[in-house]
């Protein structure tokens, strides 16, 4: 039996616009596994990166429930909010934010320098592995400005591991890359999730989808429809494609 990481009850989100309320999250229950790579799909405004940011903590819900390994997380202080972030969760996004006067090096190694829990020997000796083990150690010495997409979005995946996360979220990882770098970052998406590390990923494209096992389909704040595939080997593309397109036709996508 899978333990669940994170686990939602009535989950809603609302946001009041001229007065009225719109509900982008709507009583969502769901649970993420421990070393399952989740994947939420659906249509634009269906509320994907609004479940992602309301379930790490990012934004504040309206009501209902999220538990992080037990620990309610809805009404939670700031202070134990921003630690959780910090120490058990980790941040992939389409922009990457990293920041521009850093080297990569850097960017990647100043979040385990905040947290405080390991020497600075150790933080550096993490951020060179970690930029090693995605295939950007050539750069550590570079500016974000000074290198390529890929290379900078390589670098924000070592800069989300570097406290060794239970989980990983990423919003569009691949939205602002071109077709190469997007291959790269997925690549690495999925070795590290075969190596145990759990990842939830928002994404509007199949091809960056496939690589998840698990999919969640997201329409007007409600989860609708939920298949799995076994883990992604790149032989298997072509067919886990079809599958996909096949169910998203019928989730009306």
């Amino acid at each position: 039996m899978k333990n669940a990481i994170i686990k939602t009850t009535d989950l809603c989100k609302s946001f009041a616009n001229n007065g009225r309320q719109n509900h982008v999250l709507d009583m969502v229950n769901l649970e993420i596994y421990e070393q399952d790579f989740t994947v939420i799909m659906g249509s634009s405004g269906a509320g994907k990166s609004t479940l992602l940011y309301t379930i790490s903590g990012m934004d504040a819900a309206t009501s209902g429930s999220v538990q992080y390994r037990g620990t309610e997380l809805v009404g939670c202080r700031e202070k134990e909010m921003a630690d959780i972030r910090a120490r058990k969760f980790g941040f992939v996004f389409q922009q990457m934010h990293l920041v521009s006067n850093l080297t990569l090096f850097e960017n990647a190694a100043v979040v385990g320098y905040l947290d405080g829990t390991r020497s600075k020997k150790d933080v550096d000796s993490r951020a060179e592995m970690l930029l090693c083990k995605m295939h950007v150690e050539h750069a550590k010495d570079r500016l974000p400005s000074q290198v390529s997409g890929g290379e900078a979005q390589r670098a924000a995946i070592a800069r989300a591991l570097i406290n060794e996360p239970d989980i990983i979220f990423a919003d569009e990882p691949t939205g602002a890359l071109n077709k190469q770098n997007t291959k790269e970052v997925l690549e690495l998406l999925t070795e590290i999730n075969r190596q145990g590390q759990s990842v939830l990923m928002v994404t509007h494209d199949v091809r960056a989808a496939i690589c998840g096992s698990r999919f969640l389909y997201l329409e007007d704040g409600r989860i609708i429809g939920e298949m799995t595939m076994p883990p992604y080997e790149e032989e298997n593309a072509k067919n886990r494609e079809k599958q996909l397109e096949a169910w998203l036709s019928s989730m009306s996508w």
